[in-house]
C-alpha cells in the first residue's frame, strides 16, 4: 500500500511539476508603476493575476476569465518588530519584505511573496468596500494562519468540472452554499483561502440568488433579491473582479489627477 501511494504522489509531483511550467506565450497588455502600486494598495485588497504557467492557461480557459491565480496584499505584517518570522523574510526578500502578498500555489502550498515578483504580469487590484477596520484586521489575520498549508488539487479540479456543461458532469451539481474538494482545515486553493477569510466575518465575495426564493425581491437586501453565500471553496480569482463588493484600483494612473487621453502616445506619437 505504502509503495502504491509513493507511486501516486510522485505522478502527481510530476504533473504539478509540469502544470507550473511557464507557458511559451505571454502578453503583458500595460506597463505597471511599481511606485504607484506601492502608494496605492492597501493592506487586505486583493490582487488578482494573469499568471504564466501552463495551469493558469487551463485555469483561464475553464473558468473563461483572464484571471488565474490571487493573492492577498499584507504589506510589512510579517516583518513588524515582535513578529516570530521577521528575520527569516527580511533576510530572505530584503526591503520587499515591506511589500508581500499571501499565496497558494500547487505543489508549493500557502507561502509569502514580495508583490514585485508580479510588476511584469497582467494585474488588477481589487478592494473590498466599506468592510470595518476590525473585521479587516480579522481577516488579514487569517489569511495570515495559513502559512504552510497545502493545496487543494482535488478542489481546483471540482470547479473546473462544475464550470462543464451540465450534461458533461459525472456527479450530481452542487449546492451554492456546499463546500466542494477536500474540505479540511489543512489543504486551501488560492481563492478559497481568501474568501474564507472574508466570510469568516461575514462579508461575502459572490452573493448568489437563494434557489429556495427564486430570487424574489427583497426590501431587505440592498441586492434586490433574496440571496445565498456561495461556499469559499466555490470561488474562482475572476469573483473578485465580478463581485460588486469590490472596487477595482486603478493604479497605473490614479496618480494622475488630471488624467489627459490627448497625451497618450500611439506609434510614438501623441493624438492630437
Amino acid at each position: 500500500m505504502n509503495s502504491v501511494n509513493q507511486i501516486i504522489n510522485r505522478l502527481y509531483r510530476l504533473i504539478m511539476r509540469r502544470l507550473e511550467t511557464p507557458a511559451k506565450s505571454y502578453r503583458q497588455r500595460i506597463y505597471n508603476n511599481l511606485d504607484n502600486l506601492y502608494k496605492h494598495i492597501r493592506k487586505g485588497d486583493v490582487v488578482l493575476v494573469e499568471g504564466r504557467t501552463q495551469m493558469s492557461r487551463m485555469i483561464k480557459l475553464f473558468s473563461q476569465s483572464h484571471w488565474s491565480h490571487n493573492a492577498m496584499y499584507v504589506g510589512d505584517e510579517l516583518v513588524k518588530k515582535g513578529h516570530p518570522l521577521r528575520e527569516i523574510y527580511l533576510k530572505k526578500f530584503g526591503p520587499d519584505a515591506n511589500h508581500l502578498v499571501i499565496e497558494a500555489f500547487a505543489g508549493k502550498g500557502v507561502v509569502a511573496s514580495p508583490l514585485r515578483k508580479y510588476i511584469d504580469h497582467n494585474i488588477r487590484i481589487t478592494r473590498p468596500l466599506g468592510i470595518g477596520t476590525v473585521d479587516l484586521r480579522v481577516v488579514i489575520e487569517r489569511v495570515i494562519s495559513k502559512l504552510g498549508k497545502q493545496y487543494d488539487s482535488k478542489n481546483i479540479i471540482y470547479i473546473a468540472l462544475l464550470l462543464l456543461p451540465s450534461w458533461l458532469i459525472p456527479f450530481k451539481k452542487r449546492r451554492a452554499s456546499e463546500c466542494i474538494g477536500n474540505c479540511n482545515d489543512y489543504q486551501v486553493i488560492c481563492s478559497g483561502m481568501v474568501a474564507e477569510a472574508f466570510h469568516s466575518v461575514g462579508y461575502p465575495i459572490v452573493p448568489d440568488l437563494n434557489p429556495v426564493t427564486n430570487g424574489k425581491l427583497s426590501k431587505k437586501n440592498p441586492y434586490g433579491a433574496a440571496l445565498v453565500m456561495r461556499h469559499y471553496s466555490q470561488v474562482l480569482p475572476r469573483d473578485f473582479d465580478l463581485s460588486p463588493n469590490f472596487d477595482i484600483i486603478k493604479f497605473n494612473i490614479i496618480a494622475e489627477k488630471n488624467f489627459n487621453y490627448k497625451s497618450l502616445l500611439w506609434n510614438d506619437e501623441p493624438v492630437n
